[in-house]
């Protein structure tokens, strides 16, 4: 019993860090933070017991990466003259998710006595799952929606004014990156032995994979882009055993799992979706491309229709070089001489390369694309084996910059962190 109400606190902790809120009765911080500074008592801690008073080099260079990204931000704003400071504090942000990391690693030490890619990915399935439980809970039951709404401040009135849904923490473009970045991982782990999968049923990871999609794609349609690329790892997986005939008497395939949940889920969406206005609803929006597809013949939405009113290139070389030092509307600031973008962000553009440039040119998208690789980077070299993990969490990351700005820092942080601790096992073993 205690064990299982550890693994609860373990996730409720991951699913804090992953999916950070701000509880209403403590406004002066969100839990990203909060874990922030318990992971950098955690790091002072192991430090001090170790008595190695430094940093992992490839930490170090992480870090120094990230301050090249707020110095070549400070650089851009102070050169255009802005008060746009959105990516100046960049290296306290990477501080800060670091740390959480740490703690959230921390705490799935204290649980299992370890820290590996496979109980990693268990739990970041687990939250997502538990993000889509709740968002439905939130839609169709009262008595949910009040208490979530009642001890947690995540922009309801907007996300009620675009009629979206949303979990814990999880909403908007931000909740479907995060999703996508889980659904890779779970793909992986999909068509591993059970010995690399830490003994994970394959049962769960394809049902978590099939939820995830469905309602993932309610919250955010950037989930997409994971439900693409892990799909699309899974089948190219298949097939190389199949035509390299890589037999495995220890290998299952997880067409059965597959099969098994699809049966259970399918004929559940299919009844719902004719009985139940509110669901009929969610799933046109949630996959409205492929409706699209079927009944006219062209796979379109409304986002990528608008988003291809958004392709606006720099017209200056000194904005491709160092940018305009605007990442939001320019109408926040008070000095702008010249017509302001009526909606969105500068230029009127919400997607992310588009951005980075207009705020800190070529140089800092050069920048801030070096950290996300150098964070997959780190956990290539420290879990070979789960390699493709990072690699495709690295590509989804650059997919969804063609749609928006957020990145998946937060999910390579957890692994870099994870690296770290599972390099020093005997010590934790003795002092964790």
């Amino acid at each position: 019993m205690i064990k299982w109400l550890r693994i609860l606190l373990t996730g409720l902790i991951v699913s804090f860090f992953y999916f950070p809120v701000t509880f209403t009765f403590f406004p002066v911080s969100n839990t990203k933070n909060l874990l922030g500074a318990v992971g950098i008592v955690c790091m002072g801690w192991v430090l001090l017991k170790k008595k190695e008073f430094r940093l992992p080099k490839e930490l170090l260079v992480l870090l120094l990466l990230s301050s090249v990204v707020s110095i070549v931000a400070l650089f851009s704003i102070v050169y255009n003259q802005t008060p746009d400071t959105s990516y100046v504090s960049y290296i306290v942000s990477a501080i800060i998710w670091l740390s959480g990391a740490f703690a959230v690693c921390c705490c799935i030490w204290w649980t299992h006595g370890r820290v590996d890619v496979p109980l990693v990915v268990n739990y970041l399935a687990g939250v997502c799952v538990f993000q889509c439980v709740v968002a439905m809970g939130i839609q169709y039951v009262p008595a949910i929606q009040i208490f979530v709404d009642t001890i947690v401040e995540q922009g309801q009135v907007l996300l009620k004014d675009l009629n979206r849904i949303y979990g814990f923490g999880a909403s908007l473009d931000v909740g479907g990156s995060r999703f996508a970045a889980a659904l890779v991982a779970i793909s992986f782990l999909m068509v591993q032995k059970p010995e690399d999968r830490g003994g994970i049923s394959q049962f769960w990871l394809v049902l978590a994979f099939v939820v995830i999609t469905i309602i993932g794609n309610m919250i955010a349609r950037t989930t997409l882009v994971g439900v693409g690329v892990g799909l699309a790892y899974v089948i190219l997986s298949e097939l190389y055993r199949l035509v390299a005939n890589k037999r495995d008497s220890e290998y299952r395939s997880p067409i059965a799992a597959w099969a098994g949940v699809l049966l259970i889920i399918v004929p559940l969406a299919v009844i719902l979706y004719h009985t139940n206005e509110p669901f009929h609803e969610l799933m046109r929006f949630g996959f409205e491309g492929f409706f699209s597809f079927f009944e006219e013949g062209e796979f379109g939405t409304s986002s990528t229709d608008k988003l291809e009113t958004m392709i606006v290139w720099p017209e200056e070389l000194r904005t491709w070089v160092i940018g305009d030092g605007y990442f939001e509307n320019q109408r926040n600031d008070a000095n702008y001489i010249g017509e302001a973008t009526r909606e969105g962000f500068y230029m009127g553009t919400d997607i992310g390369y588009l951005r980075f440039i207009f705020y800190f040119g070529v140089i800092g998208l050069l920048a801030i694309s070096a950290v996300m690789v150098y964070a997959g980077v780190i956990s290539v070299k420290s879990f070979p084996k789960y390699a493709h993990i990072f690699m495709m969490g690295v590509l989804c990351n650059f997919i969804i910059w063609l749609k928006v700005s957020t990145d998946l820092f937060p999910f390579l942080s957890i692994f870099a962190c994870a690296a770290f601790l599972s390099q020093d096992t005997q010590y934790l073993e003795n002092h964790l």
